[in-house]
């Protein structure tokens, strides 16, 4: 029988002990279990890079497993603790739009704002409000450790979702920030820098010009065109500067085995603009 799977999406960084004892916490309930670690490293209380790395990545990973994400800024307060059940897997975290990501391909995007939204008939959650499954006592910073881990390993053991609590047909949704096309500019933003100082944006390859020229402006530095890879020597020169579409299918600015977070100063929410014209 195959060990049951669970994922970790957290802020809180390797430097602490946060990350180590979620995972013994999950041993504890079930001594099967295995673990990916998607990533701690998100930006500290960045929700939005949080939905957007979880809604992208979790499509590469079992369709049963159960993810356990926490970016939780509110912990402690009425938000609510939630089970989210998708075709793509279990998720265990805060009702405060970290979700948002994973719920965004089961919506009309283009229709749907900010704040409670209903949720389609695909996917359904819970407000986990049994605290039989809980770790006691419940500290009132540490959800993650105290709710959210026990409900997941409990979940893998079978645990019907239904035992959590009580079931919800809506969640906090917050919709991420869209590019904006007039014509023949798309204007976006930077969402979060990676580990390596790339510059990822909101903007997706597939509203990118498919011929002609195109021009990438970020804090007044234009690229004049789109690279293939990190290293197309035919392209570099100067800092090294270069714009090209990152394996997540969004455009990103990079420096050949640079920074480009550092040598442009650049962070969360920059301006890049994409300008397209006839060779």
């Amino acid at each position: 029988m195959e060990q049951p799977l669970i994922v970790f999406t957290t802020d809180f960084g390797l430097s602490d002990a946060y990350a180590g004892v979620m995972k013994g916490v999950a041993l504890t309930i079930n001594p099967n279990l295995r673990f990916i670690d998607l990533t701690h490293q998100i930006q500290p209380q960045n929700i939005t890079q949080a939905s957007f790395l979880l809604g992208l990545n979790h499509q590469f990973l079992p369709a049963n497993a159960i993810h356990v994400a926490v970016v939780d800024p509110g912990v402690g307060t009425e938000r609510r603790p939630i089970l989210l059940t998708t075709p793509c897997g279990s998720f265990v975290g805060p009702d405060n739009g970290l979700l948002s990501g994973v719920i965004s391909s089961y919506l009309n995007e283009n229709s749907t704002d900010d704040g409670q939204i209903e949720l389609p008939p695909c996917l359904s959650a819970i407000h986990l409000t049994n605290a039989d499954f809980w770790r006691r006592p419940v500290s009132e910073t540490f959800h993650g450790r105290d709710v959210f881990t026990p409900v997941a390993a409990h979940l893998s053991l079978g645990t019907e979702p239904k035992d959590f609590g009580q079931p919800i047909n809506s969640l906090n949704y917050l919709r991420m920030p869209q590019p904006i096309i007039d014509r023949q500019t798309i204007t976006g933003h930077v969402i979060y820098p990676d580990v390596y100082g790339n510059l990822i944006t909101n903007i997706p390859s597939e509203i990118l010009p498919k011929s002609g020229l195109t021009r990438v402006t970020i804090k007044d530095r234009n690229i004049n065109r789109l690279s293939r890879t990190f290293n197309d020597n035919h392209l570099l020169g100067g800092d090294k500067l270069i714009a090209l579409i990152g394996s997540h299918g969004h455009l990103e600015i990079a420096v050949a085995n640079g920074n480009a977070a550092e040598l442009l100063q650049a962070s969360q929410g920059e301006i890049v603009t994409l300008t397209s014209f006839d060779d």
